[in-house]
């Protein structure tokens, strides 16, 4: 077994051992000694197994954190130019990235893609009248709505202005019918209000989707473009879905 690997399992039991065992022998003497004397040994040995339970915790803690950020680490930060800075999604680049990197392993495990466009109702209106920062709240905002639409395996993105895309991983047999399903819920959560420090704004938006094998993740991507502008002129608070609604 790899040593830090068995470091970080052996600990949590180590420090639960001792501290079982100082809480045991509280009891004990508890029962030993009646009165105040057996009491306060007995609540000295307890607060000495908290004390032996937390120190280890922490240890254990430190040692996590050097495993998953130091050196040598499994996991690697998000280069600074896949991210969009203000709202902490993945880019165009980001989402160019996730299709190279993530396709083949989902179409191998036998995974569909769903991708959902969205777009903002009214943007460039909102920022005339509300000012830039608030905005920018905005955004923030429905870029969260946008990325609880994702999943495990799945990335959210801004691709560009007031435009956002999710994609999430389902069964085949499924993918039609979720990604109607998730279309709709999409926008409806885009209807819904968003409070800023000047008032209630209700921003609205139009939605696309598209589904198919993850090999072809781009081409599946500008399907759902094509089915948010499809549905943008259908008009606010509408989405169209490649392959059923055009059906």
């Amino acid at each position: 077994m790899n040593k830090n690997l068995s470091t970080r399992l052996s600990m949590p039991l180590l420090a639960f051992a001792i501290s079982l065992a100082m809480a045991a022998l509280a009891g004990s003497i508890a029962t030993m000694f009646a009165g105040i004397f057996g009491t306060l040994l007995a609540f000295i040995f307890a607060a000495l197994a908290g004390i032996t339970w937390n120190f280890l915790k922490t240890r254990l803690d430190a040692r996590k954190a050097l495993f998953s950020n130091g050196e040598g680490s499994a996991s690697k930060e998000v280069p600074a130019d896949r991210l969009d800075a203000l709202t902490g999604l993945a880019n165009i680049n980001g989402l160019n990235a996730w299709f190279a990197e993530k396709s083949a392993r989902l179409a191998s495990d036998n995974k569909a893609i769903i991708v959902l466009t969205a777009d903002l109702a009214n943007f460039d209106q909102l920022v005339k009248t509300k000012g830039i920062e608030e905005a920018n709240s905005v955004l923030k905002e429905a870029a969260k709505r946008v990325s609880s639409f994702t999943g495990e395996d799945g990335v959210a993105a801004r691709i560009e202005g007031d435009e956002f895309a999710a994609i999430a991983t389902v069964v085949p047999s499924r993918s039609l019918e979720l990604a109607a399903e998730q279309a709709g819920k999409l926008t409806e959560m885009l209807q819904r209000p968003v409070e800023l420090p000047t008032g209630v704004v209700w921003i609205g938006g139009s939605v696309g989707a598209a589904t198919g094998n993850p090999q072809d993740g781009l081409v599946i991507f500008e399907k759902a473009k094509a089915a948010l502008k499809k549905a943008k002129q259908l008009g606010r608070g509408h989405y169209f879905v490649d392959g059923v609604s055009d059906k």
